[in-house]
């Protein structure tokens, strides 16, 4: 069984245009988050993939293997899958397939382990959750999690009154594992307009079905979703 990175990097965010090539401290956010999966070195191989030309040339400077993807792709699952089909003949049906937002360079090394023993339960699909924090509670950029006791996800959204505060609320963090048919099987499911109203795709897969596991971390981990949360740095 392999484990295999994939970082989606779309330049046209919304919240943040260009924000793969924002600088941090003179480090562009894609290598950032590059660094920190390279450096946990529990990846047999590593991929970018993008639809963006600037964003190839600038990840081929630090030595990252990249794969232009469609601008036909809605969200990072579907270009991970596009990833996956382009190197079908590598990746077998028990490998794990780690999806890694750009905007999550602070991720380290024993949260991939996390995400990974997750699937010593047979799992559909793994992510990570953290306690949230007060200044979080409110933002819409810092997405929120009910789960069930069993650590199942419940519900998904950016506000937190659309979710049930008599459960406990977490901070999600922007990573995903699924094995490689999974992964496929969610790229090709139809979008809900509950996914649509929220730009949430998870919504999507727990409402045609599917179990999102989550393994919950202590660190309040910083991502990068807008210029304030840059400002946090």
């Amino acid at each position: 069984m392999k484990i295999v990175g994939i970082i989606p990097a779309r330049y046209n965010s919304k919240r943040l245009p260009g924000k793969p090539l924002i600088k941090i401290n003179g480090e562009t956010l894609i290598h950032l988050t590059y660094k920190s999966v390279l450096n946990s070195r529990l990846f047999d191989s590593i991929y970018i993939a993008t639809d963006s030309i600037k964003i190839r040339n600038a990840v081929k400077k630090i030595g990252a293997q990249c794969i232009m993807t469609s601008s036909d792709s809605q969200n990072g699952t579907e270009r991970c899958a596009e990833v996956i089909n382009k190197l079908n003949h590598l990746i077998s049906d028990k490998d794990i397939i780690i999806n890694i937002q750009c905007d999550e360079p602070f991720i380290k090394k024993e949260h991939f382990i996390k995400i990974i023993n997750l699937f010593k339960n047979n799992i559909q699909i793994g992510t990570l959750v953290s306690p949230i924090q007060k200044d979080d509670i409110l933002d819409e950029s810092v997405v929120k999690v009910n789960l069930k006791t069993n650590d199942t996800a419940i519900d998904f959204s950016r506000s937190i009154s659309h979710l049930n505060n008599e459960q406990k609320i977490y901070k999600h963090i922007g990573i995903y594992a699924y094995q490689k048919t999974t992964l496929i099987k969610l790229s090709g499911l139809k979008a809900t307009e509950k996914e649509l109203n929220e730009n949430l795709e998870q919504l999507r897969w727990i409402e045609h079905g599917y179990k999102i596991v989550c393994a919950v971390i202590n660190e309040n981990l910083i991502s990068i979703n807008t210029k304030n949360d840059i400002k946090k740095l």
